[in-house]
């Protein structure tokens, strides 16, 4: 299953785009990192990640991704 920060970079038209979009020195490898490694968008993102999509990919989609993460597996 697709996780929300996939869907919202798949409407933004990849991870370059949505780097640019998100300005503030936001790079590239910063999104695949979100997409591939934590499968969420740093919280302090989320609303405006929404906002980028036009609602197309809701702050409380986002919001579940942290969900998820803490319910799956423990690492350490």
């Amino acid at each position: 299953m697709m996780s929300a920060i996939e869907k919202a970079v798949d409407a933004l038209l990849g991870q370059t785009a949505t780097a640019k979009a998100l300005g503030g020195g936001v790079t590239q490898t910063q999104v695949w990192n979100w997409v591939h490694r934590h499968q969420q968008a740093p919280a302090k993102y989320i609303k405006r990640i929404s906002e980028l999509t036009h609602g197309s990919v809701t702050v409380d989609e986002l919001l579940a991704d942290h969900e998820k993460g803490r319910k799956g597996e423990k690492h350490g």
